[in-house]
């Protein structure tokens, strides 16, 4: 089965970070009910990435619609995402009722879903992003999450495999300042550095 042996278990494998450029994100256009046109980086961690089918799902308020979502990879290489009709919860769509059972959807929320075929010989495991929510459902003062998970077309999210990653999506005036939860934990080699004794003075 393509895809069973490269992880063990669900792992937090993509890192997503907001691409450092002017007015990212915007919200076009000015009034109420504004779209979010977000543009991130993000690299898959995984070091052994078979070929093959992916599917793909992204979680989101009901009320929203994903008018862009793209993944543009090596050389700018687009990964071509086919929506997995039809873009509706469970049960009318598979792949949702089992994200859906996996990780869970809010009675106002729904997994948009797609497929596409992957080779990371000639796609690459760095990535930009661009994501256009429309419209974006977060009062401006907050933020949001997006969710991301990855398994081949094979598998099923609720029993095997999969990869995933998250991503903040903040309201049109956030004041909020994220805290990295990763960054109090000592590396393998600030370990072994505080394991080292002072050495005696003479």
């Amino acid at each position: 089965m393509a895809g069973a042996n490269w992880i063990k278990g669900g792992r937090r494998d993509i890192t997503i970070d907001k691409k450092q450029i002017a007015n990212n994100p915007a919200y076009p256009p000015s009034g109420a009910k504004k779209k979010i046109h977000k543009q991130s980086q993000a690299q898959l961690k995984t070091m052994i990435v078979p070929a093959g089918k992916l599917k793909i799902g992204v979680r989101v308020k009901q009320t929203e619609n994903v008018e862009q979502f793209e993944i543009l990879g090596k050389n700018g290489q687009q990964l071509v995402l086919t929506p997995a009709p039809p873009q509706e919860n469970p049960p009318n769509n598979p792949v949702a009722q089992d994200l859906a059972t996996a990780f869970g959807v809010g009675y106002d929320e729904k997994w948009v879903t797609y497929t596409a075929q992957y080779d990371p010989a000639t796609f690459g495991k760095k990535f930009d992003t661009k994501l256009v929510l429309n419209p974006f459902e977060c009062h401006v003062n907050g933020v949001r999450t997006f969710m991301i998970a990855i398994t081949y077309d094979s598998l099923l999210f609720a029993n095997d495999h999969y990869v995933y990653g998250v991503s903040i999506l903040p309201g049109e005036n956030s004041k909020g300042f994220a805290i990295d939860v990763g960054a109090a934990a000592k590396t393998p080699a600030a370990k072994k550095a505080a394991k080292k004794k002072p050495k005696k003075r003479r």
